[in-house]
């Protein structure tokens, strides 16, 4: 989702400071700078980085009250749309394809999205890191196979994104218009937009 459907790192720079500030924690300040450079991990990890000097628990106990502000916050407000999400949907569910969300977010963010910019007609199913205990590589394999999917492929922008997909089998498309860099030569898009052409496209030469 993040670097490829919308930005929400303001927004939960935001909501976890005050979640923080509420908590009384006042030896960890969250910044954009912080959150950019963990996007795409799952949410343990952003818990390890964020939080080193508490113990693993205790940290996923912090991350997950500051998760829960964080998902109210954007469900409220929503975040930066990296393009036409609505009309790139439409345009892929007019032509037949199924749309499925992976995320390593925590339960409740894929569905904050969604509800507030009320999309959820238009996306078939969704899976998160919070949801399953599992990384994007697990979750993906699950969604491919609890819908019985032959074809398909995976909008990431970042080499965490690539990597999942490698370890899965699943074909890679590139978000160059997002948050990182993958240092492999895939199908790319520099538009949320570009996406309904690129797999008709792909779907052609198949």
């Amino acid at each position: 989702m993040d670097g490829t459907i919308w930005d929400s790192v303001d927004n939960i720079v935001v909501s976890w400071n005050q979640g923080l500030s509420e908590a009384g924690i006042s030896d960890v300040v969250i910044t954009r700078e912080r959150i950019i450079g963990l996007m795409g991990r799952t949410m343990d990890q952003f818990a390890k980085a964020l939080l080193p000097q508490y113990s693993p628990d205790e940290g996923m106990e912090i991350l997950n009250a500051l998760e829960t502000i964080e998902n109210e916050h954007l469900r409220e407000r929503g975040a930066i749309l990296l393009g036409d999400v609505k009309g790139t949907f439409q345009a892929l569910k007019e032509r037949g394809y199924f749309i499925g969300i992976v995320s390593n977010s925590q339960s409740g963010y894929i569905e904050a999205f969604l509800e507030h910019y009320h999309l959820e007609d238009l996306v078939d199913d969704k899976l998160a890191y919070g949801d399953t205990g599992q990384g994007k590589a697990e979750n993906l394999t699950r969604m491919i196979e609890q819908n019985g999917l032959e074809r398909y492929w995976y909008l990431g922008d970042t080499a965490g994104d690539y990597n999942a997909c490698c370890e899965a089998g699943v074909p890679f498309i590139w978000a160059a218009y997002g948050f990182g860099d993958v240092p492999a030569d895939v199908p790319q898009v520099d538009s949320l937009e570009e996406i309904v052409s690129k797999v008709t496209e792909l779907d052609s030469d198949q």
